[in-house]
């Protein structure tokens, strides 16, 4: 099951905020009941842990006021314990009124004054109808493989039942999704619901996105960082055409990627210090005779250093297909253009 959009919007990228003083123009206030003089806290999410940056106590209406700190446009949140708290999107010139049951802030608060913490809050509810859905769907599942005893035939026929609700429920919320964050192309909120959305299917969401955030927020780091992560990850989007590698094969000769236009080629990234892409070589070397007669070619890039050892590996590997490298492992240019994370790949 899918997490909420909260929790994606933290794995798949590190916020950070820079730390400013008050100034005249943003406020942060508000009202909470079932108070007895509690102090909150106001924490800015980055890439490693939530850094506080103001505190205040509530006073005896339930009233409070952060007065310390003004933020840079970014990810916030007010909490009283670690499982009690409000997420927010402030910005600079914000005027902020927050309200809400000190008791179960996540649940009951409600912001006035910030466009992007309404939007924020709309995202995770469509999150949350999506996984209450999912969640009931899961308890059926699980109560039906409890009670029944199942061959393997039975398992299979009962998870292509369940496939088709699931995947109704899925389209139905990315749906929304795409709708709000096409409508608001240019909010900082939209930045943590579009990670729901494949990037393979949702491509121009993510592109459309991409273009608004840097126009509204050029210098932004957070934004910024979508960027390269968008870049990266449409380059390889199925349909589009392969990104460009040019680089040195064993003899010093560069050969281009696009030199093998007209073929299917498999780019095959790997190293000779990798053991499992040597251990699966042999399948490979066995593919690559079976097929290169009908057009099929590999591009072999090589994520070694040594100059030695990579044409030793090709040798005693059998390797006789197109082999490039820069000698930079995990540097190398082509790694990085292809979002490469591990290989083989």
């Amino acid at each position: 099951m899918q997490k909420s959009i909260i929790c994606l919007s933290l794995i798949v990228l590190g916020f950070s905020c820079s730390e400013s003083k008050k100034n005249s123009d943003f406020e942060l206030k508000g009202t909470f009941t079932n108070t007895k003089g509690e102090t909150i806290y106001l924490e800015k999410l980055t890439s490693t842990q939530p850094v506080l940056v103001d505190s205040t106590v509530i006073d005896e209406n339930g009233n409070f006021e952060f007065k310390n700190y003004t933020p840079q446009i970014g990810f916030y949140r007010i909490k009283q314990t670690q499982q009690n708290m409000a997420m927010l999107v402030l910005d600079s010139a914000d005027k902020v009124k927050v309200t809400g049951n000190l008791n179960d802030l996540a649940s009951t608060y409600k912001v006035e004054g910030s466009a992007e913490t309404k939007l924020f809050i709309e995202y995770n509810e469509i999150a949350k109808k999506r996984d209450v859905r999912l969640d009931s769907l899961n308890k059926v599942w699980q109560s039906l493989m409890e009670n029944n005893k199942m061959d393997a035939r039975r398992m299979d026929s009962l998870s292509k039942l369940f496939e088709g609700p699931y995947n109704s429920i899925m389209a139905e919320t990315n749906s929304k999704l795409v709708e709000k964050i096409k409508n608001n192309s240019d909010m900082y909120s939209s930045i943590m619901a579009i990670q729901a959305l494949e990037p393979d299917q949702y491509a121009s969401v993510y592109k459309a996105l991409d273009q608004g955030l840097l126009k509204k927020y050029p210098n932004d780091n957070n934004v910024l960082m979508f960027h390269d992560m968008v870049t990266k990850m449409l380059a390889t989007t199925m349909g589009l055409e392969a990104p460009e590698i040019n680089l040195p094969s064993p003899n010093g000769e560069n050969i281009a990627l696009s030199s093998l236009r007209g073929k299917v080629v498999l780019i095959d990234f790997w190293a000779s210090w990798c053991g499992p892409c040597r251990k699966e070589m042999p399948n490979v070397v066995k593919a690559y005779e079976k097929y290169k007669a009908k057009g099929f070619e590999i591009y072999g890039v090589s994520l070694d250093q040594e100059m030695d050892r990579w044409v030793q590996a090709i040798e005693k590997d059998g390797i006789t297909w197109p082999q490039v490298s820069d000698l930079k492992q995990w540097n190398s240019a082509a790694a990085r253009l292809y979002n490469v994370q591990s290989i083989p790949y």
